[in-house]
């Protein structure tokens, strides 16, 4: 199938059939990723000790900041290439690649120097303590130095409708990433610098993956020219305006991180950092597959609203977050049923499997409420919607997160905060769904009138 059938498809393909093939193949590239942040907590803790898990886990705002730039020009670029292409509009779709390269580049090199220079002053506002610190420090700086690499390209791929090559650009960086931490952490014992050294060796694949596949690749809807590198304002400014949502989830989700963290550090000291780091990072596993569904939907959403084909838009969402909440509830039941055996999967430490139980319980009843808002403000942003998408994220986690979390840890301790993940996204599901609602009503009158004109 060329290139041009593939990005037809969105339009034309069934759409339970097309969800299911584009989020599937997404889902199985990030839980390939999962595994890899599963594994890669695994070999810290059980290859050198909690302690070394909860330094990655301290430096896991900077890696959701970095993630955070990569998805502002990734989801950004991949609105416009989709609605560019829906509307044969393929030197737009060029131009856009380009540009966000530009962004990119720049953003990732200013990020290195900082904070290559100011590791130490970063980790300790990031909420480590002084055991904790060291491990922090010497993962944090491998990871500054490696943030140039730290692409995400794989939205746009998809966005060409090349789902196996995108898949791809998941699956092999994730793999070696995970045979390095192996050979480094357990093999050559280089401790918590050979995780990060490992993180951004499968980084360097992935961005070697994306250059070769938007400039040497053969059998592509657009091709990219020297020329479209100049910058194009008009183009980037559309690019981070639309990609901004996800720039401001990831560094407000990193405030939270950050916050909790602190809060831990207070109220339960070095045993709480552990079990968050184990915890947390078993949660966000576990949660993956919500991710890769919004990643399938989006180029679908994209591409359909381009055309006007507001039907096949309103059954996408509405496909998508029933799928979302069914797979909560399974991950939910899971967490509540066999705690302890998830904990025992990343640690072996008795302490942090048994205070761990109650976290993982709290934290895995917000399981069937997360994927609601995470699609909403997806469809947002597909459609262009960039100030719905941007009130969803910024304002749900500096609106509703954060004063619930404050809230929750001054009046119950450990628990609260363990509890205020719940509390929180069950608010921002009422919103979301009441948002989606009212912009729907809009949509849904224009559907009926191009239904009217169709013979």
């Amino acid at each position: 199938m060329d290139s041009s059938a593939r990005v037809e498809r969105l339009g034309m393909e069934k759409i339970g059939k097309l969800l299911w093939e584009m989020s599937s193949q997404t889902t199985l590239s990030l839980l390939v990723y999962a595994i890899y942040s599963v594994t890669d907590t695994y070999f810290l803790s059980v290859g050198i000790n909690s302690l070394a898990a909860a330094g990655a886990s301290i430096i896991s705002p900077v890696l959701i900041a970095l993630g955070g730039v990569a998805t502002t020009v990734g989801a950004g670029g991949a609105s416009v290439v989709s609605r560019a292409l829906g509307e044969a509009q393929t030197e737009r779709a060029s131009r856009t690649v380009a540009n966000t390269f530009l962004i990119f580049w720049t953003v990732a090199i200013v990020i290195t120097v900082f904070g290559a220079l100011f590791i130490g002053p970063i980790v300790s506002m990031l909420g480590a303590t002084d055991s904790i610190a060291p491990y922090a420090i010497t993962y944090g700086r491998i990871i500054f130095l490696g943030a140039i690499t730290s692409t995400g390209y794989s939205t746009i791929v998809r966005a060409d409708g090349n789902i196996r090559y995108s898949t791809a650009m998941w699956m092999i960086p994730v793999s070696a990433n995970v045979v390095f931490c192996w050979l480094f952490i357990i093999v050559l014992h280089t401790g918590v610098a050979g995780a990060a050294l490992a993180t951004v060796i499968g980084q360097a694949i992935s961005a070697s993956m994306s250059v070769y596949f938007f400039f040497f690749k053969k059998n592509r809807s657009y091709r990219i020219k020297a020329a479209y590198f100049k910058p194009d304002w008009s183009i980037m400014a559309e690019v981070i305006i639309i990609g901004f949502p996800s720039f401001f989830k990831s560094i407000s989700a990193s405030l939270v991180v950050i916050v909790t963290n602190n809060l831990l550090k207070v109220i339960g000291g070095d045993s709480a950092l552990g079990v968050f780091a184990i915890v947390n990072r078993l949660y966000a596993g576990l949660n993956t597959p919500q991710t890769g569904i919004m990643q399938g939907m989006q180029p679908i959403l994209g591409y359909n609203f381009g055309q006007k084909r507001f039907g096949r838009v309103r059954k996408t969402i509405g496909y998508s977050l029933g799928t979302a909440i069914v797979y909560g509830l399974i991950v939910c039941g899971l967490c509540l049923l066999i705690p302890a055996t998830l904990i025992a999967l990343l640690s072996k430490e008795t302490r942090i499997i048994t205070e761990g139980q109650v976290a993982l319980r709290l934290m895995s009843l917000a399981c069937p409420l997360s994927g609601v808002s995470l699609m909403v403000a997806a469809y947002f942003q597909a459609v262009g919607r960039a100030k719905e998408a941007l009130l969803l994220t910024l304002g749900g986690i500096i609106l509703i997160k954060l004063p619930v979390l404050l809230l929750a840890s001054s009046l119950f301790s450990l628990t609260g905060i363990w509890s205020a993940e719940a509390a929180s996204e069950g608010l921002l599901c009422i919103i979301s769904l009441l948002m989606l609602r009212r912009y729907q009503v809009k949509m849904t009158a224009e559907y009926r009138q191009q239904e009217k004109r169709i013979p």
